[in-house]
């Protein structure tokens, strides 16, 4: 009895909307125009923050801005390749790190939602090689509170961090970390990339197909995604930006960053993409074309601890101090004078990244560099989109 309600509800929406359009239509046609870009006072501020980031440590940046699906700023600084000149351009390809766990948070829900597993299934019933699979959930994973060591903590397997690896050679190198668990699961909060990895080999188990065919049809297609993928060592990706680490003394100031494999971090970093890219997955994400309402709020909404405390309470107190947020699904999730924004940040050999959304203004701010050696200015460029109350800079 309750599925015609949204069909009725629909239809009083539009027969109200005619109505009153029809009584208050001269009103409605005079409303000013969407905004179609930043303001020149904010893009001033924002090209002021990026030629400081490439002043403190990348030859190049990419900033793209949108609200309500519409961009309005999207422009590159500085070169993408060194050797050969190449500028930064909307078209240029960047590795994305660690905001893929967006990506791979939201694969395992979509799964979710259609019944496929349950977020509260133990690890066991899919990767039963993993030690203590059984005490561990989807979910903790999910929320980053299974415990599982990290594998770029092991020094020792990092020496082959350019080596191809498939994702079962990544499972057996996560399998016989020392110790498996560093806490009981559910217990405390720890950022892992074992856990987002794991994640990958459930949507793959579950699936029965590789992880980027479970992107393509659950995610990247949906979104419009033109340039996203998993990245591979021996693919040829047009406009690709190259990595660097800046280091005194050399001509350029930059040397080239060491090779990591992105099959290596493939679920938990493996994504290379656009800021154009980012986006639109954006936009898709919160308008419910990737996963439902239902399963959007639960990635964005804190994660929780066995006894009920939000994560925030139970992260190491240099994370809890430092981030002074919470973590969702492959989200972290900070209070600001914008209200929540929405966000994720990716660092890897010769690489930054950070992408954010604050859902009461629908504005979406992506930023790439190619250099490991800078931190993202994102406050400065947060500030300079917000610094007039409004994109459109009419308050």
């Amino acid at each position: 009895m309750r599925r015609p309600l949204p069909l009725l509800v629909t239809v009083l929406a539009g027969v109200l909307a005619g109505t009153l359009a029809g009584m208050f239509g001269s009103a409605a046609r005079a409303a000013p125009p969407a905004p179609t870009r930043l303001c020149p006072a904010a893009e001033r501020a924002i090209d002021l923050a990026a030629r400081g980031m490439m002043d403190r440590g990348t030859p190049g940046v990419m900033i793209a801005v949108s609200r309500g699906g519409r961009t309005l700023f999207e422009r590159g600084y500085g070169l993408a390749n060194i050797e050969d000149g190449v500028p930064v351009t909307p078209e240029t390809v960047f590795a994305l790190a660690s905001v893929t766990k967006q990506f791979t948070a939201a694969a395992i829900l979509s799964l979710a939602r259609e019944g496929r597993i349950g977020l509260d299934d133990p690890l066991s019933r899919y990767v039963p090689e993993m030690p203590r699979a059984r005490r561990i959930t989807l979910y903790q994973l999910l929320v980053q509170t299974a415990g599982v060591h990290n594998f770029t903590d092991d020094a020792q397997g990092l020496k082959t961090k350019a080596v191809h690896r498939t994702p079962a050679e990544m499972l057996a190198w996560i399998v016989h970390l020392r110790p498996p668990l560093d806490f009981a699961p559910g217990t405390r909060w720890a950022y892992s990339n074992s856990n987002y990895v794991l994640l990958g080999i459930v949507a793959e188990r579950v699936t029965g197909q590789p992880l980027q065919d479970v992107f393509d049809a659950r995610l990247l297609r949906p979104a419009g995604l033109e340039h996203t993928a998993l990245d591979h060592p021996a693919e040829v990706v047009p406009h690709r930006a190259r990595g660097y680490r800046k280091v005194a003394g050399v001509p350029s100031g930059y040397v080239a960053a060491d090779w990591v494999s992105p099959t290596m971090t493939w679920a938990a970093g493996g994504l290379r993409t656009t800021a154009g890219d980012l986006l639109k997955w954006t936009e898709a994400l919160y308008a419910g074309r990737v996963i439902d309402a239902g399963a959007l709020a639960l990635m964005t909404r804190p994660g929780l601890l066995a006894d009920g405390r939000t994560v925030k309470q139970g992260m190491p107190e240099d994370w809890r101090r430092n981030l002074d947020s919470e973590y969702g699904m492959g989200l972290v999730i900070t209070r600001t004078p914008q209200g929540p924004r929405l966000w994720h940040s990716g660092g890897i050999d010769g690489f930054k990244s950070w992408l954010a959304h604050y859902p009461d203004s629908d504005v979406t701010i992506a930023m790439l560099g190619n250099s490991e050696s800078v931190d993202l200015a994102s406050d400065a460029v947060e500030a300079a989109v917000f610094a007039t109350n409004a994109p459109g800079c009419g308050g």
